[in-house]
């Protein structure tokens, strides 16, 4: 249709058509504050929708362009880590079963999105009869760059942690660390690189005095996919599994939010904190490798887990970038107990652990510090009998089963009178919560709410008695403090007499400030609230919920 101006003919702009309903969905999740919003590249794709074209292979080969352009510009509006890193993960991804594929995509594509879907499609469809929706589209957009255009964008700022305290001394970071007073990039890129090398001047002594007539054995429980935050989610922070411990961390942080890191993490303790890069090359000091200092004050090596370890290779790294050099723990006569995410079987915690102390107890070696992985927790498994709901709604059921059987063993340790000291350390937390970063479950970056991990340490013996309640270290710790505690325990070494106070085991643990790494992503705490670099050098406050 034309107009006559001056005796020419004017074409009118045609409208945005159906992809009014692709910027009416975005301009509503924008003011939801699920979706952010740049105004530069969202009005140049406008301006090409509405350019006039007059040939139709014109018009068919801009939607060809458009749609991907499309694709890509709700992702770059939205909080989600890059594409890259989807790219970097296809090959796990493609390792997982097809039903737990198909949960992967429900969880980004739900009931409620179709709907709202639908809703706004039908909405377009009737209102277009009667009023230039374009228009109005159009016009909303512009509002929306004036604003976004003069001020930097608002970012919801998530619920900050209090800072606790320590109620012990504890061994402060090198003097060089300094808490920046600006959060502009060049001053949180200096603050993460002075940290590092501050952390790399630090490391643990294990000294050779436990004496010879008292022997105790170490069992580390490293536990995948739990936090405290996933623990309060479930309902599950009275459970009596907390009470027992002599040793509780409360701000203890995983510093990664996988589990080959976080194992490589845990064995590397004796020195500082590395960057995820240097994980997969060898350690700065043999002093680093906690099992080999260990293996020298004559303890036997022990390797349990309730898997095969061999997705992602995580046993060969254990043994390789973990130095430990015992065989896994073999598996025969274990009944199924989870189908895991990528087909596995998984084994009841309670049964691997049972049988595991079964064979401790017919080993003539008088010293074995053992590690045991779990990954009952996991995303994408599912319970073999029972509920036979997605991963995530049997994770409570799952998390329930994993505490009382911890529990159960526990209560067995005790009625075995073995000396034995036994750390609980999981890998990282579920992100059972997920935020407008990351949906539920997953943990390509690093944040608090999948990092602050529940550590403890119990110790066990024949008329070994606690003097007092459980001590709670509530400074910033990572995994340094907890292999100065183990020198410590080893130091003082308990079971020298009937009774022990653990807070004596915690007066000298390093504090480490909250860094968390994986690879392409560096979450940091500053004054309590969270940044996030997703390319190493830019910076912005992490969006939460």
């Amino acid at each position: 249709m034309t107009d006559q101006v001056n005796g020419h003919p004017k074409q009118v702009l045609p409208g945005l058509g159906w992809w009014n309903v692709y910027f009416i969905l975005k301009i509503a999740l924008y003011i939801q504050g699920t979706l952010g919003f740049h105004p530069l590249e969202n009005m140049a794709l406008v301006v090409f929708l509405l350019l006039p074209l007059g040939s139709s292979w014109l018009r068919v080969l801009r939607q060809v362009v458009a749609i991907p352009a499309a694709v890509w510009l709700l992702h770059y509006d939205s909080f989600l880590p890059p594409l890259t890193r989807l790219w970097a993960q296809l090959g796990q991804l493609m390792q997982f079963e097809f039903s737990y594929q198909l949960e992967l995509m429900g969880r980004f594509i739900t009931v409620q999105s179709l709907l709202a879907l639908m809703t706004v499609c039908l909405g377009y469809v009737l209102l277009n009869r009667f009023l230039r929706v374009s228009v109005l589209v159009v016009a909303t957009l512009v509002v929306l760059c004036v604003p976004a255009a003069k001020t930097p964008q608002a970012v919801a700022q998530p619920e900050t942690a209090t800072r606790l305290e320590p109620s012990v001394t504890v061994q402060k970071p090198s003097d060089s660390l300094t808490i920046p007073t600006q959060t502009d990039d060049a001053s949180l890129n200096t603050y993460v690189s002075d940290f590092f090398q501050s952390e790399a001047q630090r490391q643990v002594r294990f000294e050779p005095n436990t004496p010879a007539g008292a022997p105790f054995d170490i069992l580390f429980l490293s536990i995948c996919s739990v936090a405290w935050d996933d623990i309060a989610i479930a309902g599950l922070s009275d459970h009596p599994l907390f009470e027992e411990f002599d040793i509780l961390f409360d701000q203890y942080n995983a510093a990664t939010s996988y589990s080959g890191p976080a194992v490589i993490r845990l064995l590397r303790a004796g020195c500082g904190q590395e960057t995820h890069s240097q994980l997969f090359s060898g350690a700065p000091s043999q002093q680093c490798y906690l099992f080999d200092n260990l293996k020298k004050l004559g303890y036997e090596e022990n390797l349990v887990m309730n898997h095969d370890g061999v997705f992602d290779n995580f046993l060969k790294l254990i043994q390789t970038d973990g130095q430990v050099t015992a065989d896994l723990m073999p598996q025969d006569g274990f009944s199924p107990y989870q189908k895991a995410f990528d087909g596995k079987s998984i084994y009841r915690d309670k049964q691997v652990l049972e049988d595991w102390l079964t064979q401790r107890n017919t080993d003539s070696h008088a010293q074995i510090v053992t590690l045991y992985n779990s990954i009952s927790l996991h995303d994408g498994n599912r319970l073999i009998r029972g509920d036979r709901t997605t991963s995530m709604a049997s994770y409570q059921l799952r998390l329930k089963n994993l505490l009382d059987d911890l529990y159960a063993f526990f209560q067995t340790l005790k009625q075995s009178e073995r000396n034995i000291v036994v750390v609980m350390i999981p890998e990282h937390g579920a992100g059972m919560k997920g935020d407008r970063m990351q949906i539920s479950g997953m943990r390509e970056i690093p944040s608090q709410s999948i990092t602050h991990i529940p550590v403890g340490l119990k110790v066990f013996g024949k008329d070994v008695v606690r003097t007092g309640d459980t001590v709670h270290v509530t400074a910033p710790s990572s995994h340094q403090a907890l292999a100065q505690l183990i020198s410590n325990v080893l130091a003082q070494n308990p079971y020298q007499h009937n009774s022990f106070d653990p807070a004596t085991l915690i007066r000298n643990l390093p504090e480490t400030p909250v860094v968390s790494q994986n690879d392409g992503s560096t979450v940091i705490q500053i004054n309590g609230k969270p940044y996030v670099s997703l390319d190493g050098r830019s910076w912005s406050v992490y969006p939460g919920k």
